[in-house]
């Protein structure tokens, strides 16, 4: 059996057409498979969930066809579960694919699918807050300016409109400048394996399950799907113009060559800043006054690749 979870919204309705382009080809009918569709936030995790609670019949994958944040849904719903999972992107940003390096129409990433038992390994990040218990990031979790940015992005009223017409990520680059106007760096203490140091005038911390991030911009280029280590990228001591500057070459990667860069790995990283600040996941926002980041033990199967 195979278990389609499709957001019928994402990408101004990309999920709903690509389900449609599958369901037409000649592979489909010679599968057995269930469509779930998600009607409002959180009911991807809700549908992943009872799957592993009150479904019996065997699942030999979950299909996302959706963005990355009900990836993300999906992927905390299942838990721990042993499912396989593959992911056709039709969200705005599809940077899973993009780390998985996901490619071709909606139809041939789903003959790969049934063709191929062949799976990849990934390794998802996992955090924990002040008022949550532990839960999984997929691409990645930021605090700081990238954080506000994505805030900034998900209450606005032209992201909608952008995206219909293509240009969902001018929404990012109108958000930049709003935030850039009015951020005030972050002072925290950031323990990285038991290393403790305090940072002063930090304006983001990210951490990254591959390179990408944001649409395609290459966070920390040379971040690998591995387990045990997260790549983390910390950004201080920069002025407000240079941040600006930093960010126009973000999707070149080559932001990292600034000096007020700095970039580690670290098996457990826990951050505590002087105030309370948002942090994003998989760009969710949301506050906290610390957080705790390790890697997941054990790898979930990705299919399609």
């Amino acid at each position: 059996m195979y278990i389609f979870i499709v957001n019928p919204t994402s990408g101004s309705g990309k999920g709903k057409k690509k389900y449609h382009q599958i369901s037409k080809s000649k592979h489909f009918s010679q599968i057995d498979s269930r469509c779930f569709f998600t009607a409002y936030s959180g009911h991807a995790e809700e549908i992943a969930q009872r799957l592993r609670t009150d479904f019996s019949e065997p699942v030999t994958c979950v299909i996302v066809i959706a963005g990355d944040g009900t990836m993300h849904e999906v992927l905390n719903g299942l838990g721990s579960s042993s499912y396989s999972v593959a992911y056709i992107p039709a969200g705005s940003g599809n940077d899973f694919a993009r780390g998985c390096q996901i490619n071709g129409s909606p139809v041939k990433i789903f003959e790969r699918i049934i063709n191929d038992s062949r799976s990849q390994p990934y390794w998802l990040g996992t955090f924990h807050t002040n008022h949550s218990t532990d839960r999984y990031f997929i691409n990645n979790i930021g605090f700081g300016f990238d954080a506000e940015i994505s805030e900034t992005v998900n209450r606005s009223v032209y992201k909608k409109m952008l995206n219909k017409v293509g240009l969902g990520k001018i929404s990012y680059i109108i958000a930049l400048i709003l935030v850039l106007l009015r951020y005030k760096p972050m002072n925290l203490e950031i323990t990285a394996d038991g290393r403790r140091r305090k940072l002063r005038g930090c304006w983001m911390l990210t951490i990254t399950n591959h390179p990408y991030y944001g649409g395609g911009m290459k966070i920390i280029p040379g971040a690998a799907i591995q387990p045990g280590k997260l790549p983390v990228l910390v950004i201080h001591s920069i002025s407000k113009w240079k941040v600006l500057a930093l960010f126009m070459t973000v999707f070149t990667g080559k932001h990292v060559r600034f000096k007020e860069v700095e970039l580690f790995q670290a098996e457990r990283l826990e951050i505590k800043p002087e105030r309370k600040i948002v942090y994003q996941t998989d760009g969710q926002t949301d506050e906290c006054s610390f957080c705790v980041m390790t890697k997941q033990t054990e790898h979930i199967k990705v299919m399609g690749i």
